[in-house]
């Protein structure tokens, strides 16, 4: 409850500074992929077969509203040896800053954990996170650096799934190309999983992607 009650008061205070930020965007659409190349760890102990590429798939959008939230869904297929679940992230965030020196956003995010496989037990299981991504212009260059994070710990399960990277805009006639590189975490804790073992799982490696910024 006390990590529920945490994210109430952020989003009130994200709630009350954001409206400004809001205004410089009237529609925008983001979309794109990336292919994750992993290493994991399953209870400290990594193996071979814990390396995998993974996909990760997104769309977000933004708008004018005032006090109404964007909104970025995320999906990402793990699948490292013992451990594989399919990872959905609704987040619903504010543009605190956007212009072409820095952008940060901040918010809330659910994650659902869909067909998961821990050893030998099943789950099923959402998760609440707090939200956050900032973006870094080059000046005088089409590059950027961008970091996200999403971070939670609730009923005994923590969770931080963050990455960090470079990306390079090609101006396209309707949209923006942005072609990205970097490397991702997951960090993960999962207290409903009762094995003997326990159930903890990491993962990291290098991630390579396009974007669309319409």
């Amino acid at each position: 409850m006390k990590k529920l009650a945490l994210s109430a008061v952020a989003a009130a205070v994200v709630l009350s500074a954001a409206v400004p930020a809001q205004a410089a965007t009237l529609f925008g659409v983001k979309a794109g992929a990336d292919a994750w190349f992993t290493d994991a760890k399953v209870n400290d102990s990594r193996s071979q077969s814990d390396s995998n590429t993974s996909g990760s798939y997104y769309v977000a959008f933004e708008h004018f509203v005032p006090l109404v939230p964007n909104f970025r869904l995320r999906y990402t297929d793990v699948d490292n040896g013992n451990v594989s679940f399919g990872q959905t992230d609704y987040t619903a965030y504010y543009e605190i800053l956007d212009n072409n020196a820095v952008a940060f956003d901040i918010g809330v995010t659910m994650s659902k954990f869909n067909s998961g496989k821990f050893n030998d037990e099943s789950f099923s299981e959402w998760q609440p996170n707090i939200y956050g991504n900032v973006e870094l212009g080059i000046p005088m260059t089409p590059v950027s650096l961008f970091g996200d994070l999403n971070f939670g710990n609730y009923d005994s399960t923590s969770t931080i799934d963050g990455q960090a990277g470079v990306k390079w805009t090609i101006p396209l006639v309707a949209a923006d190309l942005n072609l990205r590189a970097g490397y991702r975490v997951m960090d993960y804790d999962f207290d409903f999983i009762k094995g003997s073992n326990g159930g903890e799982f990491f993962a990291d490696g290098w991630f390579l992607g396009a974007e669309f910024d319409i």
